[in-house]
């Protein structure tokens, strides 16, 4: 059957996929289309164990379990740390890591969530509802998009807060291109934000799994380092 994303791997226990953007990752009111219903209907029964997110405008790879143990112990691996999670993205502007793209930077901040307008914001620390968010980043390469200075980053996320590399980076003067939410100023089709690798201790074998999914074409513009 036809299904709105690419499968990259698939057992018995999991399956690995690349997410485009605009796809929902579960259901929500308006009943598009999505990750889930889409699996389920693939898999011909309604269980799917959805380990992680992506924004409908976000695309990349994600891992979805095929039964309950798998998902447990997938979920226990993302919250000790052991499923890594790094993305690409591009980011409006020139900060001073893309200097050095072989040196890895920490940001850390204090985030809150409003649930009402689903905007996440960078606060003092300690500030009441707050919650640690970590991630380190480097820079990769430069363009000029609008005359607008572009600088392609890798993220590697440590905690896994909702929108954190976007409120992160909106904090810092850099919003992600195309994230018009968080302060983006150029005008471009789609949230520049792409999942590129994963890895994980599979939840059987333990192997460590290993997968790399480059930048879509609409984001692979013409770069120079």
């Amino acid at each position: 059957m036809s299904l709105p994303f690419e499968i990259l791997f698939e057992d018995v226990h999991l399956i690995v996929l690349n997410k485009p953007s605009g796809l929902l990752s579960q259901g929500e009111i308006t009943g598009q289309d999505n990750v889930v219903d889409s699996l389920r209907r693939y898999l011909g029964r309604p269980y799917v164990g959805l380990i992680h997110r992506l924004d409908r405008n976000t695309s990349g790879l994600m891992v979805v379990a095929k039964r309950t143990k798998s998902a447990d112990r997938l979920t226990k691996a993302l919250q000790s740390g052991a499923l890594r999670r790094s993305y690409l993205a591009w980011l409006e502007g020139s900060p001073a890591v893309a200097a050095s793209p072989e040196k890895l930077v920490l940001w850390e901040d204090s985030l809150i969530r409003d649930e009402k307008t689903k905007i996440t914001r960078v606060v003092r620390s300690g500030a009441p509802g707050s919650k640690h968010a970590s991630l380190k980043l480097r820079g990769i390469r430069y363009f000029a998009h609008e005359g607008v200075p572009l600088t392609l980053c890798e993220f590697e996320l440590e905690t896994g807060r909702a929108h954190q590399i976007r409120a992160q980076a909106s904090s810092r003067g850099f919003p992600l291109l195309g994230d018009v939410k968080y302060g983006a100023r150029v005008p471009f089709h789609r949230l520049a934000l792409h999942s590129h690798h994963l890895e994980f201790p599979h939840p059987m074998s333990g192997e460590i799994m290993k997968f790399q999914c480059p930048l879509p074409e609409e984001l692979n513009l013409k770069t120079k380092k």
